[in-house]
């Protein structure tokens, strides 16, 4: 097979992963959701919201949604969603950026009750900071957590311990997205134990859906 052949099955094989990663994540996040929302949490916190809808498809009288994120892809969502004549107004917007401190201070100006229990919703944010920040986000996250709180987090793991190079990821950096962290799993987990979280189950889609997705994704569920 000649190189444009070549090249179109590695596009066919990076999207395919993608498409799987995504597909085993959005549940994921949503089940989470849903299930906050049948235990009166009556908080969610969603940091790296970027132009996901979850807090509009899931807006319930009485649960406040926080969605947190860089001030300038909160400013861009907003004026698409303001041109779309989607009504936001009940989607508390707190600007942050995940590579300076003051989240906890962010939060609690914007409204966010630490002393009650809230859902927080970290996907696919991660793997695109340092592991500076990636551990203080989880600290951050773990000193506003109530009892009760739960935290849904997706963790890209370089297996082995043996960062390997992906087509996927050379994609992204070309494109500006930098993949920055990719600690071996068991160092992954133990950054949140270290955070003040208590791992309760990891689920790598690899494992879910072995023939379209590579393994080294996780779906990780913490309790605080």
């Amino acid at each position: 097979m000649g190189p444009i052949g070549d090249a179109g099955d590695v596009w066919e094989s990076g999207a395919s992963e993608v498409g799987a990663w995504v597909a085993s994540r959005t549940p994921f996040m949503d089940d989470a959701v849903l299930r906050a929302l049948a235990a009166g949490v009556d908080q969610v916190v969603i940091c790296g919201a970027g132009y996901d809808g979850r807090a509009l498809r899931f807006r319930t009288p009485g649960v406040r949604f926080f969605e947190v994120d860089h001030p300038a892809a909160q400013i861009d969502k907003r004026r698409r969603l303001e041109g779309l004549g989607i009504d936001a107004t009940d989607v508390t917007f707190v600007a942050v950026v995940f590579t300076r401190p003051g989240l906890p201070a962010a939060l609690a100006a914007a409204g966010h009750d630490a002393g009650r229990p809230s859902t927080f919703l970290v996907e696919g944010v991660l793997r695109y900071l340092p592991e500076m920040w990636v551990r203080a986000l989880l600290a951050s996250l773990a000193q506003v957590a109530a009892p009760g709180s739960e935290l849904e987090v997706t963790i890209s793991t370089a297996e082995d311990g043996v960062v390997r190079a992906c087509t996927h990821e050379e994609r992204l950096a070309a494109g500006g997205e930098l993949v920055l962290t990719l600690p071996p799993r068991d160092v992954a987990l133990a950054w949140l134990a270290a955070a003040g979280w208590t791992v309760t189950s990891v689920l790598d889609v690899g494992d879910l859906d072995p023939l379209n997705a590579r393994r080294g994704r996780a779906l990780v569920l913490a309790v605080s």
